[in-house]
Protein backbone atom coordinates (compact mmCIF):
# COMPACT_ATOMS: atom_id res chain seq x y z
CA UNK A 1 0.00 0.00 0.00
CA UNK A 2 2.82 2.19 0.77
CA UNK A 3 4.53 1.75 -2.58
CA UNK A 4 1.57 2.61 -4.12
CA UNK A 5 0.89 5.62 -2.29
CA UNK A 6 4.89 6.44 -3.22
CA UNK A 7 3.96 5.68 -7.09
CA UNK A 8 1.13 7.96 -7.10
CA UNK A 9 3.07 11.05 -6.13
CA UNK A 10 5.67 10.72 -8.29
CA UNK A 11 5.84 12.12 -12.24
CA UNK A 12 4.54 11.11 -13.85
CA UNK A 13 1.78 9.29 -12.26
CA UNK A 14 1.18 12.07 -10.08
CA UNK A 15 -0.73 13.93 -12.79
CA UNK A 16 -2.83 11.71 -13.63
CA UNK A 17 -3.57 11.51 -9.57
CA UNK A 18 -4.26 15.00 -9.32
CA UNK A 19 -7.27 14.90 -11.67
CA UNK A 20 -8.10 11.94 -10.75
CA UNK A 21 -8.73 13.21 -7.42
CA UNK A 22 -10.72 16.05 -8.39
CA UNK A 23 -12.89 13.70 -10.59
CA UNK A 24 -13.46 11.67 -7.57
CA UNK A 25 -14.16 15.07 -5.36
CA UNK A 26 -17.13 16.39 -8.47
CA UNK A 27 -18.54 12.81 -8.15
CA UNK A 28 -18.82 12.54 -4.66
CA UNK A 29 -20.78 16.02 -4.68
CA UNK A 30 -22.66 14.38 -7.63
CA UNK A 31 -23.86 11.54 -5.06
CA UNK A 32 -24.59 13.58 -2.52
CA UNK A 33 -26.04 15.50 -4.22
CA UNK A 34 -28.71 13.29 -5.96
CA UNK A 35 -29.34 11.22 -2.59
CA UNK A 36 -30.31 15.21 -1.02
CA UNK A 37 -28.23 14.51 1.69
CA UNK A 38 -27.99 16.88 5.02
CA UNK A 39 -25.73 16.87 7.03
CA UNK A 40 -25.29 18.09 10.24
CA UNK A 41 -28.49 20.00 10.13
CA UNK A 42 -27.27 23.20 8.72
CA UNK A 43 -25.70 22.60 5.36
CA UNK A 44 -27.35 21.79 2.65
CA UNK A 45 -25.00 19.53 0.90
CA UNK A 46 -27.18 18.89 -2.67
CA UNK A 47 -26.95 22.67 -3.00
CA UNK A 48 -23.06 22.78 -2.53
CA UNK A 49 -23.08 19.44 -4.53
CA UNK A 50 -25.08 21.45 -7.37
CA UNK A 51 -22.67 24.44 -7.10
CA UNK A 52 -19.34 22.99 -7.04
CA UNK A 53 -20.85 20.41 -9.82
CA UNK A 54 -21.89 22.92 -11.90
CA UNK A 55 -18.76 24.82 -11.79
CA UNK A 56 -16.28 21.74 -12.16
CA UNK A 57 -18.88 20.99 -15.41
CA UNK A 58 -18.77 24.52 -17.05
CA UNK A 59 -14.99 24.42 -17.00
CA UNK A 60 -15.12 20.77 -18.17
CA UNK A 61 -17.81 22.06 -21.07
CA UNK A 62 -15.13 24.84 -22.14
CA UNK A 63 -12.37 22.61 -22.49
CA UNK A 64 -14.57 19.90 -24.37
CA UNK A 65 -15.54 22.50 -26.78
CA UNK A 66 -12.27 23.03 -28.10
CA UNK A 67 -11.25 19.71 -27.93
CA UNK A 68 -14.27 18.61 -30.15
CA UNK A 69 -14.05 21.78 -32.45
CA UNK A 70 -13.29 20.99 -35.99
CA UNK A 71 -10.19 21.89 -37.75
CA UNK A 72 -10.83 24.95 -39.56
CA UNK A 73 -9.34 23.36 -42.51
CA UNK A 74 -12.13 20.99 -42.54
CA UNK A 75 -14.49 20.49 -45.77
CA UNK A 76 -18.25 21.50 -44.76
CA UNK A 77 -19.33 17.72 -45.41
CA UNK A 78 -16.63 16.48 -42.96
CA UNK A 79 -16.81 14.52 -40.15
CA UNK A 80 -18.23 16.91 -37.04
CA UNK A 81 -16.35 16.37 -34.04
CA UNK A 82 -12.58 16.45 -34.63
CA UNK A 83 -10.51 13.73 -32.75
CA UNK A 84 -11.98 13.53 -28.94
CA UNK A 85 -15.46 12.56 -31.44
CA UNK A 86 -14.25 10.43 -33.46
CA UNK A 87 -12.22 8.25 -30.62
CA UNK A 88 -15.70 8.37 -28.86
CA UNK A 89 -15.42 10.37 -25.67
CA UNK A 90 -17.76 12.97 -26.97
CA UNK A 91 -20.49 10.04 -26.72
CA UNK A 92 -20.82 10.59 -23.16
CA UNK A 93 -20.60 14.05 -21.25
CA UNK A 94 -17.22 15.02 -20.61
CA UNK A 95 -16.88 14.70 -17.23
CA UNK A 96 -17.44 10.84 -17.49
CA UNK A 97 -15.24 10.61 -20.82
CA UNK A 98 -12.24 12.80 -18.72
CA UNK A 99 -12.89 10.66 -14.93
CA UNK A 100 -12.17 7.75 -17.88
CA UNK A 101 -8.96 9.25 -19.13
CA UNK A 102 -7.64 9.93 -15.75
CA UNK A 103 -8.72 6.36 -14.10
CA UNK A 104 -6.76 4.67 -17.47
CA UNK A 105 -4.09 7.23 -17.43
CA UNK A 106 -2.99 6.62 -13.45
CA UNK A 107 -3.33 2.52 -14.29
CA UNK A 108 -0.95 3.09 -16.86
CA UNK A 109 1.25 5.07 -15.30
CA UNK A 110 1.63 3.24 -12.20
CA UNK A 111 2.14 0.15 -14.42
CA UNK A 112 4.36 1.75 -16.88
CA UNK A 113 6.54 3.17 -14.02
CA UNK A 114 6.53 -0.40 -12.15
CA UNK A 115 7.79 -2.34 -15.23
CA UNK A 116 9.27 0.03 -17.08
CA UNK A 117 11.71 0.92 -14.28
CA UNK A 118 13.62 -2.37 -14.56
CA UNK A 119 13.01 -3.31 -18.35
CA UNK A 120 13.94 0.47 -19.63
CA UNK A 121 16.36 1.43 -16.42
CA UNK A 122 18.94 2.46 -19.54
CA UNK A 123 17.04 5.68 -20.44
CA UNK A 124 17.21 7.24 -17.14
CA UNK A 125 15.88 10.78 -16.96
CA UNK A 126 13.73 9.61 -20.51
CA UNK A 127 11.84 7.09 -19.12
CA UNK A 128 9.49 9.16 -17.05
CA UNK A 129 8.53 11.49 -20.04
CA UNK A 130 8.37 8.60 -22.05
CA UNK A 131 5.93 6.57 -19.76
CA UNK A 132 3.72 9.75 -19.55
CA UNK A 133 3.29 9.88 -23.83
CA UNK A 134 2.60 6.71 -23.93
CA UNK A 135 0.28 6.65 -20.74
CA UNK A 136 -1.46 9.10 -21.98
CA UNK A 137 -2.19 8.55 -25.29
CA UNK A 138 -3.17 4.69 -24.30
CA UNK A 139 -5.98 6.59 -21.96
CA UNK A 140 -6.96 8.97 -24.02
CA UNK A 141 -7.72 5.68 -26.84
CA UNK A 142 -9.12 3.38 -24.23
CA UNK A 143 -11.43 5.63 -22.36
CA UNK A 144 -12.80 6.03 -25.90
CA UNK A 145 -13.86 2.49 -25.78
CA UNK A 146 -14.88 2.67 -22.39
CA UNK A 147 -17.11 5.44 -23.40
CA UNK A 148 -18.77 4.03 -26.51
CA UNK A 149 -21.35 1.13 -24.87
CA UNK A 150 -22.39 4.31 -22.40
CA UNK A 151 -23.88 6.82 -24.93
CA UNK A 152 -27.30 4.93 -25.16
CA UNK A 153 -27.39 6.21 -21.65
CA UNK A 154 -26.70 9.88 -22.83
CA UNK A 155 -28.45 9.67 -25.41
CA UNK A 156 -30.85 13.20 -25.85
CA UNK A 157 -34.03 12.77 -26.66
CA UNK A 158 -36.30 15.52 -27.96
CA UNK A 159 -39.74 15.88 -27.34
CA UNK A 160 -42.10 16.22 -30.64
CA UNK A 161 -43.22 19.53 -31.87
CA UNK A 162 -46.79 20.64 -32.47
CA UNK A 163 -45.45 21.18 -35.86
CA UNK A 164 -44.17 17.18 -36.19
CA UNK A 165 -48.08 16.11 -36.57
CA UNK A 166 -48.36 18.44 -39.96
CA UNK A 167 -49.51 16.04 -42.41
CA UNK A 168 -50.29 12.62 -40.24
CA UNK A 169 -53.82 11.38 -40.14
CA UNK A 170 -56.63 11.81 -37.35
CA UNK A 171 -59.84 10.49 -35.96
CA UNK A 172 -62.40 12.74 -35.12
CA UNK A 173 -64.02 11.65 -31.89
CA UNK A 174 -66.48 14.54 -31.49
CA UNK A 175 -69.80 15.08 -32.82
CA UNK A 176 -68.62 17.97 -35.32
CA UNK A 177 -65.82 19.69 -36.22
CA UNK A 178 -66.16 23.45 -37.26
CA UNK A 179 -63.86 26.48 -36.74
CA UNK A 180 -64.01 26.75 -32.93
CA UNK A 181 -64.62 23.16 -31.78
CA UNK A 182 -63.50 19.92 -32.15
CA UNK A 183 -61.13 16.80 -30.91
CA UNK A 184 -59.35 13.86 -32.45
CA UNK A 185 -57.19 11.54 -31.74
CA UNK A 186 -53.75 10.83 -33.62
CA UNK A 187 -51.45 7.73 -33.34
CA UNK A 188 -47.73 8.26 -32.40
CA UNK A 189 -45.73 5.44 -31.87
CA UNK A 190 -48.18 3.45 -31.08
CA UNK A 191 -49.46 6.16 -28.48
CA UNK A 192 -52.93 7.35 -28.57
CA UNK A 193 -53.16 11.33 -28.10
CA UNK A 194 -55.79 13.60 -27.74
CA UNK A 195 -55.14 16.55 -29.74
CA UNK A 196 -57.67 19.87 -30.19
CA UNK A 197 -58.89 20.34 -34.37
CA UNK A 198 -60.32 23.01 -36.25
CA UNK A 199 -62.06 22.98 -39.46
CA UNK A 200 -63.39 26.00 -41.18
CA UNK A 201 -65.44 23.76 -43.37
CA UNK A 202 -68.45 23.45 -41.14
CA UNK A 203 -70.60 19.78 -41.90
CA UNK A 204 -67.13 18.72 -43.40
CA UNK A 205 -65.89 16.70 -40.68
CA UNK A 206 -68.15 14.29 -37.88
CA UNK A 207 -67.28 11.56 -35.32
CA UNK A 208 -65.34 8.78 -37.11
CA UNK A 209 -64.27 10.49 -39.63
CA UNK A 210 -60.67 10.50 -41.13
CA UNK A 211 -59.13 13.96 -41.29
CA UNK A 212 -55.94 15.45 -42.84
CA UNK A 213 -53.82 17.52 -40.30
CA UNK A 214 -52.24 20.58 -42.40
CA UNK A 215 -51.19 23.06 -40.54
CA UNK A 216 -51.34 24.18 -36.41
CA UNK A 217 -52.93 27.32 -35.80
CA UNK A 218 -51.04 28.99 -32.89
CA UNK A 219 -53.65 32.04 -32.27
CA UNK A 220 -56.47 28.97 -31.41
CA UNK A 221 -54.02 26.45 -30.14
CA UNK A 222 -55.38 24.02 -32.03
CA UNK A 223 -54.83 21.48 -35.45
CA UNK A 224 -56.33 22.80 -38.47
CA UNK A 225 -57.72 19.71 -40.60
CA UNK A 226 -59.55 18.60 -43.37
CA UNK A 227 -61.16 15.43 -44.76
CA UNK A 228 -58.42 13.04 -45.61
CA UNK A 229 -60.79 11.33 -48.04
CA UNK A 230 -60.65 13.25 -51.61
CA UNK A 231 -64.16 11.97 -52.06
CA UNK A 232 -65.44 13.49 -48.89
CA UNK A 233 -63.89 16.73 -49.74
CA UNK A 234 -65.57 17.19 -53.29
CA UNK A 235 -69.08 16.08 -51.70
CA UNK A 236 -68.48 19.21 -49.19
CA UNK A 237 -66.99 21.34 -51.78
CA UNK A 238 -70.70 20.71 -53.46
CA UNK A 239 -72.81 21.74 -50.86
CA UNK A 240 -70.64 24.47 -50.43
CA UNK A 241 -71.21 25.78 -54.19
CA UNK A 242 -74.23 24.49 -54.34
CA UNK A 243 -75.91 26.78 -50.86
CA UNK A 244 -74.05 29.97 -52.51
Amino acid sequence: MTDLLDASVQFPTVIFTIGLGIALVYWVFVLLGALDVDLLGGGDVAGAGKGVGDALVGGGKAGAELATKPDVAAKPGDAHGGVWDALGLASVPVTVSVSFVMLVGWTASVLGMHWGGAALGALGGWLSPIIFVVAALLAIVLAGVLARPLAPVFAVREGKTNADYVGHTCTVTTGHVDDGFGQATVEDGGTVLVIPVRCDRPGALARGGRALIIEFDASRQAYVVEPADPFEMAKVEAKTEEKE
